[in-house]
């Protein structure tokens, strides 16, 4: 019986480190390779429009770099003030990892705080340069930790267009506060992007969180959920008879890992039935067997069962990505294959930050740049949004609209 018992354990056990509990998300190539630095220590520049847009942003920076230099495997960060000579004067791919700031705003990053230009090599995963820049048309501060210490909100002034009696617009000011982000919550997000880590949807209190609250500094460093997903990434982790394995680059499909542990558990159900211990322990393993064969339903699995977003489904004809200044753009045509309005148009067009140019692939921001046959999910500028409600007007759709937001089918 005591038999019976430490293999009916050590089934459990191994079945509880294959499939571990997890929110986090981890990049990787068309291929399916995790994105990774191969490299021990990396370094960034950080450039002085860091400083000049906020007070004692570059220590900032520094102390949020410490977050994650060297946990569960990963390489150590360091950070210096731009040189003169070999400083990366803007973001792109030049082999140099930088920090920067731009005042106004950078086109790039869109409405979002601030992104990370990260490119890597698309077959091995090896991550080739890392940039963040900060948007600056959002207000930054290195906020104090106390709210006692909070200062008060800003008050600005914009100017907006209001109608007058005539067809001319009549500039008016309009009040109002200004929210401030924290530059170390934002820096440490950032470099988590830069280390391989994508945005987590669902766990508020993880670094990697993809959402930002104004006026808050409460998280500067990675939580449990974002140690879980660096160590996938590099860490190397065993146990007792279950044997060791080295997570990082490459991690088995969750086919693979399911197919896996039916093995085991296979193999200790014929170590019971060869131990002759009774009926029961048959009963305990086969029930087993069959919840392992159930699909999970966590947080991952629900969002794909939710309907497709956009306006249809389309096929991506053809993309031609282009660089310039170290910095991939990705045009692209598409053909609309399932329309789930009233009516769509038969093809499409845009363009997408980012993209890949042979074995270089960029992300801007983790934004999706099509690749020729990818199916996707589309939203077009200038259609009807009534034409849901009126399918049968015979009104007829522009032939070929501009894409508003493409994102690749689940």
């Amino acid at each position: 019986m005591a038999f019976l018992s430490r293999a009916l354990l050590l089934a459990a056990g191994c079945l509880c480190l294959a499939t571990p509990a997890r929110a986090y998300e981890l990049k990787r190539t068309p291929a399916g390779a995790l994105v990774h630095w191969e490299q021990s220590s990396v370094s960034y520049t950080i450039d002085p429009s860091v400083d000049a847009a906020v007070a004692g942003g570059a220590a900032s920076t520094l102390s949020a770099m410490k977050g994650w230099s060297g946990e569960v495997g990963a390489p150590s960060l360091h950070g210096a003030l731009a040189a003169a000579d070999d400083a990366p004067t803007q973001p792109g791919l030049d082999r140099k990892n930088g920090v920067f700031f731009v005042p106004g705003g950078y086109e790039p990053a869109g409405k979002a705080l601030a992104i990370t230009v990260l490119t890597y090599d698309n077959e091995s995963g090896a991550i080739l340069d890392a940039d963040v820049v900060f948007n600056g048309a959002y207000e930054f501060a290195v906020l104090p930790t106390t709210v006692t210490d909070m200062p008060p909100p800003k008050e600005v002034v914009t100017r907006a267009a209001h109608e007058t009696e005539g067809d001319a617009p009549a500039a008016v000011q309009v009040r109002g506060t200004l929210s401030t982000y924290d530059l170390e919550h934002v820096v440490g997000h950032e470099l988590g992007h830069s280390l391989g880590m994508n945005d987590e949807r669902t766990l508020a209190s993880a670094l990697m969180y993809r959402y930002s609250a104004p006026n808050d500094p409460s998280v500067r460093a990675p939580a449990a959920d974002d140690v879980d997903g660096l160590s996938e990434l590099y860490a190397k982790s065993g146990a007792e008879g279950c044997g060791g394995a080295t997570v990082a680059p490459k991690k088995p499909s969750a086919d693979a890992s399911r197919m896996a542990m039916l093995g085991a558990l296979g193999l200790v159900l014929f170590v019971l039935l060869r131990a002759r211990k009774g009926k029961a322990a048959f009963v305990v393993a086969a029930t087993a067997t069959v919840a392992l064969l159930a699909p999970r339903l966590d947080g991952r699995e629900a969002k794909a069962a939710t309907a497709a977003p956009g306006h249809a489904r389309a096929k991506v004809v053809t993309a031609t990505t282009s660089r310039t200044a170290g910095m991939l753009r990705t045009t692209y045509a598409l053909a609309t294959t399932t329309c789930r309005t009233g009516t769509c148009p038969p093809a499409g067009h845009g363009s997408a930050w980012g993209g890949t140019d042979g074995r270089v692939t960029q992300e801007i921001n983790g934004a999706y740049a099509p690749r020729p046959g990818d199916d996707v999910d589309v939203s077009f500028d200038g259609l009807d949004p009534l034409a849901a409600l009126q399918p049968l007007t015979g009104r007829n759709v522009a032939r070929d609209l501009a894409v508003r937001v493409v994102t690749k089918a689940r």
